[in-house]
């Protein structure tokens, strides 16, 4: 019996030990400099989550929420010696009403907040995009890209280059429920690394929606879609958020570097759909 009890103290004992210990080094880290810094200033990098917004069967997404995760900061931080706000770490909350669920909506633009517009490239055929990826790449902007069966096929390696460079590609049918849809869908998720794709509709439609839907993918229908007058039509029609759909044309191709920075001046960021409109 006494044996039992020595057993006993012995282990209370340690795990009392435990509890010093890991209280003394709490103790020690509130009072680190870089922990003190990253407490008085974390509620200045924390937002709130906002709501994606429906209105029949559109939506305009919401956006993430997020806090910072102090000990996984304060981790990185001291590992590097200093506080820095580009090293805090953050956990992501979604919002309650998301787009993640709502695949069925057809989404018209990024959510507002983010001040992102995108510009997207409608790719048929035998269409050359050189001159269109000389200048956003010019730029350094990411581009997003859709493209129907013939241009895939015959644009591998050019696809590899594109993406390697930030921009997305996208498959670009009239009917979604075409056979070759199966299997460029999986390809392209895997050239560009992501598990969910887009679809493009102009008009309602919604076998093409489900069918999109089925393999995960969400739906747009950009918020400005021009051939022929495409600075015009974005300077009527540009907000943040925009989708702008653009036909690989001469005069896109000649205008490209003006629309671009025109929308610059307005104060957007010109990045890849992805990014834009994902919550």
């Amino acid at each position: 019996m006494k044996k039992i009890f020595q057993v006993i103290g012995l282990i209370s004992l340690t795990c009392f030990s435990f509890f010093v210990t890991e209280k003394t080094a709490t103790v020690v880290n509130d009072m680190d400099e870089i922990m003190i810094e990253i407490k008085n200033e974390k509620d200045k990098f924390t937002t709130e989550p906002i709501n994606a917004v429906i209105e029949g069967n559109i939506i305009i997404p919401g956006v993430n929420g997020r806090r910072v995760n102090v000990n996984k900061s304060y981790k990185l931080m001291k590992s590097n010696g200093y506080y820095s706000e580009n090293l805090l770490v953050y956990d992501y909350t979604n919002p309650k009403v998301s787009l993640t669920y709502n695949m069925d909506k057809y989404i018209i633009k990024g959510n507002p907040s983010k001040r992102m517009v995108s510009l997207i490239f409608v790719v048929n055929g035998n269409d050359d995009v050189t001159d269109i990826l000389n200048i956003v790449n010019n730029f350094n902007i990411k581009s997003t890209f859709f493209v129907d069966q013939v241009w895939f096929e015959n644009n591998n390696n050019l696809i590899q280059e594109m993406v390697s460079k930030g921009h997305s590609i996208e498959v670009f049918l009239s009917d979604y429920r075409d056979s070759n849809f199966e299997w460029m869908d999986m390809i392209i998720k895997k050239i560009n690394n992501q598990n969910t794709s887009f679809c493009y509709n102009t008009i309602d439609n919604d076998e093409n929606i489900n069918a999109c839907k089925l393999k995960g993918n969400y739906t747009i229908r950009p918020t400005v879609i021009s051939d022929n007058t495409p600075l015009m039509d974005i300077k009527s029609k540009l907000e943040s958020g925009s989708l702008l759909s653009l036909k690989v044309n001469s005069q896109v191709k000649k205008e490209l570097s003006t629309i671009i920075i025109y929308i610059k001046s307005k104060g957007y960021k010109i990045t890849s759909l992805e990014e834009n409109v994902l919550e």
